[in-house]
């Protein structure tokens, strides 16, 4: 019995031991957050671009304008396909995508950050105008913020490496 303990002492001793260098990207006052507060949002132009500029001050408190020691820049691109054609020649499915290429610059304009991120929806396209309008809205909104979500995780990977600017 004794020994069933101590092996069990040694195994958890061991596995908390692994936690200790753990630091979460995110959080109330992390080098990450903190470093999200110096980035500015160059203006974006288009409806998808407006949502996607909504989800990153949602999601990190990404500020619009050029006034961070950071500024990211994005250019959207948006193209939707229809996948589903009926015997009509009707479309009853479409995929949307949205293709993000951002950099983040310093106040002397250098680039100190590149990167890409890719975000694809499905949506049904009713009979009804009003319905297809509704959808490819709400499909544009679902990948805006999937998008945002993953240009956010990229940038703390990145904001993470780096030192921090106070």
């Amino acid at each position: 019995m004794r020994f069933f303990q101590y092996s069990l002492s040694a195994c958890l001793l061991v596995l908390l031991s692994a936690c200790a260098g753990f630091q979460p990207l995110y959080g109330e006052n992390t080098a990450v957050r903190r470093s999200f507060e110096n980035l500015s949002l160059a203006p974006i132009e288009g409806r998808a671009g407006f949502l996607f500029a909504q989800a990153l001050q949602d999601r990190g408190g990404i500020q619009a304008g050029q006034s961070g020691v950071y500024v990211l820049e994005t250019n959207l691109r948006k193209t939707q396909a229809n996948v589903g054609v009926r015997v009509d020649d009707v479309s009853t499915r479409a995929r949307l995508t949205l293709r993000a290429r951002y950099t983040v610059r310093d106040r002397d304009g250098k680039i100190a950050y590149k990167g890409n991120a890719i975000s694809e929806t499905a949506f049904d396209i009713p009979d009804q105008p009003y319905g297809a309008i509704a959808a490819e809205q709400y499909a544009e909104e679902t990948a805006a913020t999937v998008l945002a979500e993953k240009v956010m995780n990229d940038l703390a990977v990145f904001f993470a490496s780096q030192p921090e600017i106070r």
